[in-house]
Formats: structure tokens, sequence, C-alpha cells
């Protein structure tokens, strides 16, 4: 399930300037609204869109998408939500202009797409190291991923071959990007680092099963670190429709 958040901006800043904080402060205010249940964490939000000349305008209106495997989440927002109240991103006040719930259905012959970094990561010797798609193994560790976090969804372990009739590449504009989560702690600012490849997956015909595992996965986000923005994925349709 997805929820559709219409903004109008009170200020101008440069793009570059905005998302430095934006996936920090979207993550703080989403943390505490979307309920600690049983699956807490269960979350993921794309960028603020459409930006134009690389800036964010006063007087223009922006729209974020956030999506939730589970609907009691989004439900919990939105009725958290108040149009014409005022909502602060960052150091970026906004005012909610409008909000709805989309349900988006992927079919057996759909295309998605991460428009965020899909962050898969191990730990060596104390180390955090991402992986790119290009790495030995992406595949197995990314599919290994995505069935973890299905069965601690949905609880329904499954050894299912996830990647049957599905082929996974980059992005051919963008294969890989990175930004930043702001931890502030004891007056110091730290700063972790979230990378990793954009995907594109073309299903051709998947089962039933694979369906139902990638329609969740779709909505929870793919990879780790989904409750900063990481993994946001849409489907990607014969003509571009604005969704980032």
């Amino acid at each position: 399930m997805r929820l559709l958040l219409k903004l109008e901006c009170l200020k101008t800043v440069s793009q570059e300037h905005f998302f430095k904080g934006y996936f920090t402060a979207m993550h703080g205010w989403l943390a505490p609204v979307a309920g600690k249940g049983e699956k807490y964490g269960n979350f993921c939000f794309g960028n603020l869109f459409p930006i134009k000349n690389e800036k964010v305008e006063q007087g223009e209106e922006y729209s974020i998408i956030i999506s939730s495997s589970n609907p009691s989440t989004i439900e919990n927002i939105f009725f958290h939500l108040e149009r014409d109240s005022m909502l602060n991103i960052g150091e970026l006040q906004f005012k909610i202009k409008d909000f709805k719930i989309k349900h988006q259905k992927l079919k057996n012959n759909s295309v998605i797409e991460s428009i965020s970094p899909v962050n898969i990561t191990t730990n060596e010797n104390g180390n955090i190291r991402f992986h790119r798609f290009a790495n030995n193994g992406y595949l197995k560790k990314l599919e290994g991923h995505l069935l973890r976090k299905y069965a601690f969804l949905k609880n329904d372990k499954s050894d299912i071959d996830l990647f049957k009739n599905v082929e996974v590449d980059i992005n051919e504009k963008r294969p890989f990007s990175c930004f930043h989560i702001n931890f502030f702690n004891k007056e110091k600012n730290d700063i972790f680092k979230v990378c990793g490849s954009k995907l594109v997956l073309k299903f051709n015909g998947i089962s039933e099963e694979q369906l139902k595992i990638f329609q969740t996965l779709f909505d929870a986000g793919f990879g780790e670190r989904t409750v900063y923005g990481a993994g946001f994925m849409v489907e990607r349709f014969g003509k571009e429709e604005g969704i980032r």
C-alpha cells in the first residue's frame, strides 16, 4: 500500500543542500508516526518530486510517496496528517495540500526499478562493506536478503527460486548512488554513507508465488535501511509518469 503526499514549499533552497538532510529528516518524522507494532520499521519512501532547475522552490508543489506492505502502517500515517498543516523536512517547511492512499498491484509481466540505492552489506572484521551489482555473487546475496525479509514480514519462509523468469539489471542512466544518514550523538555529528546499485527487474511471466513475494517487497523496499528511503521501488511504464 502507498500514500501519495502533496506539498507546497514555503522556502527556496538548492536541491543538493536539501537532500543532504532529507533522508534523515523523513525517517525522523515517519518513525514515530508509523507505529511500533510487531513489524515496526516496515516502511519506505521516495524522493521529493518533481524538482526543476536543481532547486526546491517556494510556492511550487511537490510530492512524496510513502510505502509499506503493512496497510495499518500507511493508515497510521494517513490519519496523522491534516490538510493545510505545516510539515518540516529538515530546515524546509511545507504546507500539506493533499494526501491519498494508492493500491498499486504488480502483474506477472511488470517492470519495477529502484529509484534509490539498494543497500546490501556484509560485516567483514568489523567493517561494513556494501555490495555492487557487478560483485561476484551479488544476485545470491540480494535473493537471500529479500527472502529473509519476506519471511520476517509475513512469517512465511520460502525456498523459491525468486529470480526465475526475472531479468535483473542495473539502471541504464544511474547504475549506482549514495546518500548520507546523519546521526547526532553527544553534540557530535556522525555520517553513515548508504550506497548501492539501482536495479531494474523485468518479470517474464513469473509465478503467483513469486508475484506475492515481490508485491510485499515492492512496498516494503529492497535491501537494508529502507526506513531511511533506501531501495524505494516504483513500477516502470511505457511512458514515465513522474514517480520518483
